[in-house]
């Protein structure tokens, strides 16, 4: 599915499944910008350590089946996870965000698990407020709140009914 991007220049981004010969691209799009978005609130030794210990890799190794992907220009620039209802995760890279992209890639998965579930919901860290307010301007309400175990911090647990037209 080719959408036009939101904000100009506007060039024309794909969103589709993912591929097992996507993982790679995923991968280093994902660690190349997790310090300009986690450092702030995690530190750049906790972002490092995480990078270091392969973790980036394995998680896609293991859920790139569950994984929507957007290009833009034939580059990775976003992708979107859906493990039974959950939106496990959503990124997209800085400079490729504000172009409707993430908005583009929560609307892919919904159509893609169509029938299989009523509503997503996702975790996010209550500090990353840029990621709080899109969700929020995407319909998502905020259910309750609970501790992440690795990092302490509080994370929001966000719902959005899943409509059948969307």
């Amino acid at each position: 599915m080719e959408v036009e991007a939101k904000s100009q220049p506007h060039e024309p981004f794909e969103v589709r499944p993912a591929t097992r010969d996507d993982v790679s691209a995923i991968a280093t799009m994902q660690k190349k910008s997790l310090p300009e978005t986690y450092e702030p609130f995690l530190g750049r030794a906790a972002v490092e350590e995480f990078v270091a210990r392969g973790n980036v890799e394995r998680y896609f190794e293991e859920h790139w089946r569950q994984s929507t992907v957007a290009t833009l220009g034939g580059e990775v620039v976003g992708v979107a996870v859906l493990i039974d209802g959950l939106l496990d995760l959503i990124w997209v890279k800085p400079s490729a965000r504000s172009k409707g992209i993430g908005a583009a890639l929560i609307e892919a998965i919904e159509r893609r698990a169509a029938g299989e579930i009523g509503e997503l919901t996702l975790e996010v860290w209550t500090v990353n407020a840029r990621a709080v307010d899109f969700y929020g301007r995407l319909g998502f309400s905020i259910g309750h709140t609970v501790a992440d175990p690795e990092t302490g911090l509080e994370k929001l647990v966000m719902r959005r009914t899943v409509s059948p037209g969307r």
